[in-house]
């Protein structure tokens, strides 16, 4: 969460300009304690103004499948070169 979200929404607190229809929700699931509500009302009120954080995830879904699959390939045409190779080397063939 956003520091400065959380300022914001203590300001809003604090200058009466809250957000009637969730105060309301958070006293009624704070059961009426005001500090507990307050506390509740901030946190999601700041959750409210911050902005969302980019799902990475969502963007690309094997972000290191290409380089994998780079390395592999590499990987196997060498391991497939030293064997011919010593082979070729073994048998005459060059």
């Amino acid at each position: 969460m956003n520091p400065s979200a959380l300022d914001q929404a203590k300001k809003e607190f604090l200058t009466d300009t809250v957000d009637e229809v969730l105060l309301k929700q958070c006293i009624e699931q704070a059961d009426g304690d005001r500090e507990r509500a307050q506390q509740m009302y901030l946190h999601r009120r700041a959750a409210e103004i911050s902005p969302a954080v980019e799902d990475l995830d969502a963007r690309e879904k094997w972000p290191m499948l290409g380089p994998l699959i780079i390395l592999y390939s590499l990987g196997t045409i060498g391991v497939l070169a030293l064997v011919f190779g010593f082979l070729g080397g073994k048998l005459g063939w060059f």
